[in-house]
């Protein structure tokens, strides 16, 4: 039986360093810090202790 993650992980390198970054078209994203990869931010995303980044 699998567990739950306690931090949400990136989908490509599994890196737990993740910023959210506000993101115009999209809303609330998810950033790796890691590798550059990012998604629309989830609900688990959210409610992590991430990183917050507001990119102009």
């Amino acid at each position: 039986m699998s567990q739950p993650l306690d931090f949400p992980t990136c989908y490509v390198c599994r890196s737990i360093e993740l910023e959210l970054v506000r993101n115009e078209e999209f809303g609330p994203m998810t950033l790796c810090a890691e590798c550059g990869y990012s998604w629309i931010a989830t609900y688990e995303d959210l409610g992590s202790s991430t990183t917050e980044t507001i990119a102009s």
